[in-house]
């Protein structure tokens, strides 16, 4: 294929082959679409400036379709019936351009793209290289006699495997149907003793083909003689991708059943666009520059409507997840695990029927006993015995049961609700694997026999198979599992009582393939191993919540439950004790007490979001209840990052990006500069507009603490003086008043005096080359420098955060990046904290001398930090505290892990390996991290 060496490999691929899925960006099986393209494509991701919400990013683009192929009503066409909304879309740029169409792990043998050795990274960031042969996914090794450079990629075939078996393969490219393809690879095998024949492969993926390549092409076999310095092998093979392709496959397979195992080596692979292959060379780097999703297609005709083509508009996963109605967090951690069914109970009053919030299955109905009714009431608010005995993990009302005697073993009228009626008989597969989830509150009395909370019985009840809860006559949870023989078990969660008039939680899980049942109460589990598999329930044919109903009798009742109820769940899989706790802490909390970035990514899971995510650790450690119930999961998030003051975006390979707040101050370093002087390393703009002026000027910050709607205050005089009373309000979800005020501080300090702001910054690599690999690196978040530079007067210089990218190319050759940034803090930060380690070894009474750890500087000698003379504490924040003297203090070096320090007396006390030695605290204070209590922002309160 002809290369224009000024300008990158374009790829403009299609994914008819794939759904949304969850938001996942596929890395391979795509349709290049490049040469539809027309006119000029549009891309934009970011948000204006600051403080400002992310917006969905997007990519517009013209395609041809004359052919009608790319039409979703063209019945003929071959991928009729996959052309749909949300179907994955990506641009990419190879650059330095060659023919060479993979990706540098590849083509290299791992030579080049970043890839370490060991075993090939199967995941969706890996170089996308696989195998089925190997059941150890393939290596990168060392080589020295690699056909180039110094690793080769490195497959084991065990003996006996057949033909036309893949030892390697890639689907990394896109294809273009009707293009011919030739592929060529190095090969051999390094195992003495042994003969491979191998062969090159082609394949082509179809739509609704999911078992793997519909077609191949394969060329001429190869023998390979084993020897650890065997000769390599050129192996070639060249095919025409049929009309209906969605995804090319390329590789070596096994040509003739491998009699003994072995090894074979791959190198110097190439994939091009032609009927021959040309000389290898290793391939340029591709750079993502969008991954997103076709969000709709517009067909369009011009010319008379003679000339058909389509205007599809791609947005990035952000724009799934703004459609995304999030519920409140219990009912979030339950849909997240696919649950069976899931009744809520949070019916309005009056109903005779309740809803399976997952749709799954009908209304169950008020169930009424053989012996009279009892009485079963919807819509009742959510109460406990105490203050702290309900749940927060969901608003709403919940079910009460009020049948005469409770808890004893007589007959009685009752009413319940019948999940037989809604077509519920037991779990799924009682002789599986299920899981099944129960909120509740009794309150009756002790039990004189037992409650039971939810029965399922076989025809034999009493006498056969049994899954019940119950609360027996000490007031203890108890799940019981019978088998059809009447072999049975009670499991006991916890010795704590449930009959206080409180709120709790169960989960029981088991499963048959490992003959384990976890049975769990108000977060906490216990396993039973090895339960034999004849107490499992079989035959089941009724089921019902809020009491013992026996269906051999007509529905008889006795063990009667009173109280309330909420939240009956099941589920097809087995649960954790992890799953149990998340279950647990979303039901009574709301997750309050997390960090932003498990909120986050809570947030992503309740939304149904699979795809690739980097979240970094937040700053925030503990925030308050996630109040997220009706809220659009976008909106969702935003909050969050809020309250961390850091950042979030979908970057160009399609994955979304949480930052903390520290990752901006400590980016002290541009990434690039832009300005005139090359000959300085600058990289040259064709256009930069500065704006100073009052966006984002703030002088009264207001802070709102969600938890508790509590305000903090911060001001600035002078700027107020200066520019009018200018406001600024935020909401911050954290429980830390004293964070709430922080937040309050830096607002006020940051945005008191206007800052110089890049409103455009562009960058125009079509005409000068060297700008193409700074361009296509660029990310959102990333920090650069503009240098301008006047005649006569001092060069400007403005750090900044890139916060919006603006990309355009068009089909005559131009290519513009327009950027948009924010100024970076004019003013560092700190914090001054107590000089403080740790105890590397216990010490007992009498001691004269300590070892202790490394503290944060281990740059400079200890000896530089702490003096003879100087007090500090031994033990701080326990009981046997002790403030000693230091005579002398160990020789250290830089990068000292350990040092040594002489007491001018003897301790008092004896401190354990691992206790916190500090300087002396200000009375109050307890850590030493953060000693200067009243430390504020733009505040010194002292200096030396």
């Amino acid at each position: 294929m002809a290369i224009n060496p000024n300008w990158p490999v374009i790829a403009e691929d299609w994914a008819p082959y794939w759904n949304c899925g969850g938001g996942a960006t596929p890395i391979d099986r795509y349709v290049e679409v490049t040469g539809r393209t027309q006119g000029s494509t549009s891309l934009q991701r970011g948000r204006q400036y600051e403080l400002d919400q992310i917006r969905s990013g997007e990519y517009q683009v013209t395609l041809a379709n004359t052919d009608g192929l790319l039409d979703p009503t063209n019945s003929s066409g071959p991928w009729y019936g996959h052309i749909l909304p949300y179907q994955p879309y990506r641009k990419r740029a190879q650059w330095p351009p060659t023919q060479n169409l993979l990706n540098q792990v590849a083509a290299t043998g791992g030579d080049l793209g970043g890839a370490s050795t060991g075993a090939l990274d199967a995941s969706a960031t890996g170089p996308d290289i696989f195998t089925n042969t190997d059941p150890a996914t393939g290596q990168i090794v060392q080589d020295a006699t690699a056909w180039q450079g110094t690793r080769v990629l490195q497959f084991s075939v065990p003996s006996g495997t057949t033909a036309p078996t893949r030892i390697c393969h890639t689907p990394q490219y896109g294809v273009v149907p009707g293009q011919t393809y030739t592929v060529q690879m190095r090969v051999r095998n390094i195992t003495s003793s042994s003969t491979l024949q191998v062969q090159p492969h082609i394949a082509w993926y179809q739509v609704g083909v999911t078992t793997g390549p519909a077609t191949f092409t394969y060329g001429s076999a190869v023998t390979l003689t084993g020897s650890p310095t065997a000769t390599w092998s050129q192996i070639t093979v060249t095919a025409t991708a049929p009309a209906n392709a969605a995804g090319i496959d390329v590789g070596v397979a096994v040509a003739a059943t491998a009699t003994a195992a072995c090894s074979v080596q791959v190198d110097g692979w190439q994939l091009e666009k032609g009927a021959t292959a040309t000389a290898w060379v290793a391939p340029g780097t591709w750079y993502p520059l969008f991954a997103g999703f076709v969000e709709r297609w517009s067909p369009r005709w011009s010319m008379n409507g003679t000339y058909g083509y389509t205007e599809p508009v791609a947005v990035d996963a952000f724009s799934l997840l703004s459609q995304v109605r999030l519920t409140d967090p219990l009912p979030g951690e339950i849909s997240a695990r696919g649950p069976r069914f899931l009744f809520k109970l949070d019916d309005p009053q009056g109903v005779s029927q309740f809803a399976d919030a997952t749709g799954t299955y009908p209304a169950a109905k008020i169930g009424v006993s053989k012996y009279g009714a009892g009485s079963v009431t919807s819509g009742t608010q959510i109460t406990a015995a105490t203050s702290s005995g309900t749940y927060t993990g969901s608003t709403g009302t919940v079910v009460t049961v009020n049948n005469a005697n409770p808890g004893t073993n007589l007959t009685a009228p009752a009413n319940f609700i019948s999940l037989t009626s809604a077509g519920i008989r037991g779990p799924a597969n009682p002789s599986g694997t299920w899981s099944r989830m129960l909120a509740f509150r009794y309150t009756g009395p002790t039990p004189s026999s037992s409650a039971v909370i939810w029965s399922c019985f076989d025809m034999h009840a009493g006498g056969g198979s049994s899954l019940y809860w119950q609360i027996n006559s000490s007031g203890l949870l108890q799940l019981v599992m019978t088998g059809p023989a009447n072999n049975g078990f009670s499991y006991q969660p916890s010795s704590t009582p449930v009959t206080d008039g409180n709120w709790h939680l169960a989960v029981a899980s088991y499963s048959h393939a490992s003959a384990q049942l976890l049975v769990s109460l108000d977060g906490g589990s216990t396993y039973w191993t090895s339960v034999d598999p004849t107490t499992e329930p079989t035959g089941l044919v009724s089921d019902s919540v809020g009491g013992w109903v026996d269906p051999t009798v007509g529905n008889g009742t006795a063990f009667n439950y009173k109280g309330d109820l909420s939240f009956i769940a099941e589920f097809p899989t087995a649960l954790t004790a992890t799953d149990c706790t998340n279950l647990y802490t979303a039901w009574r909390s709301a997750c309050a007490g997390e960090s932003t970035d498990a909120r986050y990514a809570r947030i992503l899971r309740y939304a149904g979001y699979v795809g690739p995510a980097s979240i970094q650790t937040g700053l925030t450690s503990s925030m308050g209840a996630a109040a997220i119930g009706g809220q659009d999961a976008v909106s969702a998030l935003q909050a969050v990052v809020d309250t961390e003051g850091g950042e979030h975006f979908v970057d160009r390979t399609g994955a979304i990006v949480f930052r903390s707040r520290s990752a901006r101050y400590n980016a002290t370093v541009p990434v690039y500069i832009f300005g005139e002087r090359t000959d300085l390393g600058e990289f040259p703009y064709e256009e930069c507009m500065l704006e100073y002026d009052s966006t984002h000027l703030s002088n009264q910050v207001t802070v709102t603490q969600t938890a508790t709607n509590q305000t903090f205050y911060a001001q600035d005089t002078a700027s107020i003086a200066n520019f009018f009373p200018r406001t600024l309000t935020r909401a911050i979800n954290s429980n830390s008043a004293a964070e709430c005020q922080d937040a309050a501080g830096y607002l006020v300090s940051r945005y008191r005096n206007p800052a110089t702001r890049v409103a455009t910054l562009t960058l125009h690599p079509s005409a000068y080359p060297s700008l193409w690999p700074v361009c296509l690196s660029l990310e959102l978040g990333m920090r650069v420098r503009v240098m301008r530079r006047a005649p006569g007067i001092p060069a400007t210089q403005v750090d900044c955060f890139v916060e919006h990218i603006q990309v355009s190319m068009n089909d005559q050759g131009e290519s513009f990046w327009s950027l948009q940034c924010s100024p970076a803090d004019l003013t560092p930060y700190g914090l001054f904290a107590s000089w403080h380690t740790t105890l590397k070894t216990a010490t007992a009474i009498g001691a004269t001398s300590i070892t202790v750890n490394a503290s944060q500087d281990t740059a400079n000698p200890l000896a530089n930090q702490v003096g003879p003379g100087q007090s500090l504490v031994l033990g701080q924040n326990t009981a046997n505290a002790e403030t000693v003297t230091v005579a002398a203090v160990g020789a250290t070096s830089p990068g000292w892990t350990q040092a040594v320090l002489t007491l001018t007396s003897a301790t008092a006390n004896p401190h354990a390996a691992g206790d916190l030695i500090c300087e002396p605290l200000p009375a109050g204070i307890t850590d030493a991290t953060t000693w200067d209590a009243v430390s504020a922002f733009d505040a010194v309160a002292f200096s030396y």
